[in-house]
């Protein structure tokens, strides 16, 4: 755990795993020229903190906040493609603000997001994007709480192989808080930290659209953390295309 100066202040071992189910949909529809989509993601979080320096240990697990994004909107243009969604957070996880450790977190939270895909050369091979993410919560419940409005920034740059099925190269991501959390429940050895992170590793995405398959891997190794913890991301997705397909007259 990294203090507001990037100081190690305490070393527990805390695992993190989360399985997200997502259901996400584009349909015919268009909004301001754009393919308009809508998403959901049910997140299942099982979570385990230990500290020998304190002799303590907790575990909790359960679904977490379902997040339901119901602006997907999508433009191609040449080289580029362009998105913009707005999705938000629901409280629907179990929260007790008296626990440490809770499957929620207790707040609603709104999302923007805005990004852009680019391919730099005409077969599309070497490609970049990059997605922002600006956060905006509400009060917690049952605390006095309201956590500070955040923005991340997810980059990637990579190469497709084996007839576009391939995608490897390199993933990152820049975080920081806005400003402080606010309200007069917060704890004066947090009041006034401003929490960041980076992270930067190697990424694997394939997709196979005959076999209606998607696999993405991805490992980032954290750094330049300030007032949060610190460790590794490993993040592995599963996909299957066209779950749902539409019927055979929607493609005449």
């Amino acid at each position: 755990m990294e203090g507001p100066n990037g100081n190690t202040l305490l070393k527990p071992d805390i695992t993190i795993v989360a399985n997200n189910v997502v259901y996400q949909v584009t349909t015919e529809k268009r909004i301001l020229g754009g393919s308009y989509g809508l998403s959901a993601i049910i997140p299942i979080v099982n979570t385990r903190f230990t500290a020998d320096l304190f002799d303590a240990s907790q575990q909790s697990a359960g679904v977490s906040d379902i997040f339901v994004m119901p602006v997907v909107l999508g433009w191609a243009k040449g080289k580029a493609t362009y998105i913009l969604n707005y999705g938000f957070y629901a409280p629907s996880g179990a929260f007790d603000p008296s626990q440490a450790l809770n499957p929620g977190l207790g707040f609603w939270e709104h999302q923007i997001q805005a990004g852009v895909g680019y391919s730099f050369d005409k077969l599309k091979l070497w490609n970049a994007s990059a997605l922002t993410t600006w956060e905006i919560n509400q009060s917690k419940s049952g605390l006095a709480v309201k956590p500070g409005p955040m923005f991340n920034l997810e980059y990637s740059l990579g190469h497709r192989f084996y007839n576009y099925k391939i995608n490897l190269g390199v993933a990152g991501y820049v975080y920081e808080k806005l400003s402080p959390d606010s309200g007069s429940g917060i704890s004066p050895l947090v009041a006034g930290n401003i929490d960041r992170s980076y992270g930067i590793g190697p990424e694997f995405k394939y997709t196979n659209p005959v076999k209606h398959l998607g696999l993405d891997f991805r490992y980032e190794r954290q750094f330049g953390v300030e007032a949060k913890t610190q460790g590794d991301v490993f993040v592995i997705g599963i996909t299957w295309l066209n779950i749902f397909p539409p019927p055979a007259s929607a493609h005449h």
